[in-house]
């Protein structure tokens, strides 16, 4: 909350009250930007000495245009650092307490960097601590430029508006699914890293974003783009903490990406994020409540996500705690939640705010006690022998529902490609008792999954007879020098190239070996040979634990 009196300071007052306490501290912009780092993604980075944050003095930056801003946590702890921006046209945010708990953070991850404060379009930022920070502050100031900002706002009112976006029927008794505004109308260019990992969503966490409550529909997009890059950018993680975010006007926004009805994973709840999901209502809620939109929103988003993972929307859970930096409990420890709970409950933190936690009990009975239709699953099963390079590889299943078959619906065959993405290698039809059975050509073995609508199989992975083909070598080689092997492996990226000598009795001993990794299917290596005598070359490569070695090649080493 901003001190009295805060809201009506201007710039020569703030000076003249900086005077009377021994001196307010300025710096323009060439000490504030000078040697600061910007990033690709228009994130700014200033350092702060930890001396010019003393209590009593204001510390004025100007790095240019900027939306968000966030600092490092070993310099917000403790120290009570807050924050107000200028917007353009004058007008100043209320001062702001920089959040800098370790609470939004991976599992088994601590966060370096705290949760950003959006400010809005904003060109001068002003700080001060009530406390000596222990740390020089390391802040990061995120910017959307004009371009960004009109085709985020204009991709998202069109999705809003558009069929897609509206409630979705279902036939399976469960609730509807509510207008989502999807990735592809605020995140264009935002470059994730890493894949999306799946788990479970045992309860919903209701969050805020710690942000002023005076934004406007058409902004809303615009914070959602800022935080991403934030938590990008700046925290280092593979996507934007918070599986969906919803404004104060009920417009609900696909947050980390995999797909809104997958269980994903977030960073939103460190040592829950494994079995929950994660929605924040963009806004601070300490002492203001949220209007009625955001919460009949909210309601609706957890009245379908919570059934469509098979979880009951009421009542309590049991679950065991990850542990990690900012949670409230010991790694192993098993905690009882509601099934809609409060980021408190969980982690050390005062999210989602005093006046929004308070009002948990009010958005249960929103949520009221949903069906959980029977769930829908998906079998999938490879060939009970391993399959050739190049030859075909059946996989089969059954899609039911309450364990009754669902006849006439397509099955994609997925394989996980190199990049960690799902390539689809073709599609099947159930029939009437829900089987399906799929043939694709197999060249590498690789982990596959099958996909009806929003449900997924578990993923197998077959292994596959790699095709080793081994070059005849020179069939003479002096002693002390190298000998040239070539050939082609297909099925397999990792091949073991071994010598072997023939010693008396017939016996042969392994005396050289390479281990290479293929780009591609054909190599070529030199083994050197340290003796005279016949020697043996083979080829060796591994798939589902078994070993497979190509036909042997000989050469004989001379004096």
């Amino acid at each position: 909350m901003a001190p009295r009196g805060a809201r009506g300071l201007t710039r020569r007052r703030v000076l003249g009250a900086g005077a009377a306490a021994g001196g307010a501290l300025w710096l323009g912009v060439a000490p504030a930007v000078a040697g600061a780092a910007r990033g690709t993604d228009g994130t700014r980075r200033v350092r702060v000495p930890r001396a010019r944050l003393r209590p009593g003095r204001v510390v004025e930056l100007r790095p240019g245009a900027f939306e968000l801003v966030g600092g490092s946590v070993a310099a917000l702890a403790g120290s009570g650092i807050e924050a107000r921006a200028r917007r353009r046209g004058g007008r100043w945010t209320p001062w702001t307490t920089l959040a800098g708990g370790a609470d939004h953070a991976p599992d088994g991850r601590r966060a370096t960097m705290g949760d950003p404060l959006w400010v809005g379009d904003s060109d001068l930022l002003q700080l001060r601590a009530r406390r000596l920070p222990a740390r020089d502050l390391d802040l990061a100031l995120v910017g959307l430029d004009a371009r960004e900002r009109r085709r985020t706002r204009t991709a998202s009112a069109r999705a809003a508006a558009s069929r897609a976006a509206r409630p979705r029927a279902t036939a399976t008794g469960r609730a509807a699914m509510p207008a989502i505004i999807p990735r592809s109308a605020w995140a264009s260019g935002v470059a994730t890293k890493g894949s999306p990992t799946t788990g479970q969503v045992q309860l919903a966490f209701v969050h805020h974003t710690v942000n002023g409550n005076d934004y406007q529909p058409e902004d809303s997009a615009g914070i959602v783009r800022a935080i991403a890059k934030y938590h990008i950018g700046s925290n280092g993680w593979n996507d934007i903490g918070y599986n969906f975010l919803v404004d104060r006007f009920g417009q609900i926004f696909e947050g980390r990406a995999g797909g809104v009805a997958e269980p994903i994973v977030g960073a939103q709840a460190v040592g829950w994020n494994s079995v929950s999901t994660g929605i924040a209502i963009i806004g601070t809620f300490e002492q203001t409540a949220p209007p009625e939109a955001a919460l009949n929103a909210v309601a609706a988003l957890i009245r379908w996500k919570l059934p469509l993972h098979g979880a009951p929307t009421a009542g309590t859970v049991s679950l065991v705690s990850s542990g990690g930096a900012g949670n409230r409990w010991p790694r192993g420890r098993e905690v009882a939640f509601n099934r809609v709970s409060g980021h408190r409950d969980g982690c050390s933190t005062d999210c989602p705010g005093t006046s929004l936690y308070g009002l948990l009990p009010a958005l249960r009975a929103k949520v009221g006690d949903a069906v959980v239709a029977p769930t829908r699953q998906l079998t999938l099963s490879g060939p009970e022998s391993v399959v050739a390079y190049g030859k075909t590889l059946t996989a089969s299943g059954r899609l039911t529902i309450g364990g009754a078959g669902i006849a006439g619906e397509p099955v994609v065959l997925e394989k996980r490609s190199p990049s960690g993405g799902w390539v689809p290698l073709g599609t099947a039809t159930t029939d009437g008792a829900g089987r399906w059975r799929l043939g694709t050509s197999w060249r590498r073995s690789a982990d596959l999954r099958a996909r009806a609508g929003d449900t997924v199989s578990d993923v197998i992975t077959p292994p596959i007879v790699p095709s080793l083909s081994l070059r005849s070598p020179a069939s003479r080689v002096r002693k002390g020098r190298t000998l040239r092997v070539s050939g082609r492996v297909r099925g397999s990226d990792r091949v073991r190239i071994m010598l072997r000598r023939r010693y008396a009795g017939g016996r042969y001993k392994l005396v050289g070996e390479r281990t290479i990794t293929l780009d591609g299917s054909r190599f070529a290596t030199r083994i050197p040979v340290r003796r005279t005598g016949l020697h043996r070359v083979t080829l060796q490569a591994t798939s589902g634990g078994r070993r497979y070695d190509s036909a042997a090649r000989y050469t004989r080493a001379i004096g």
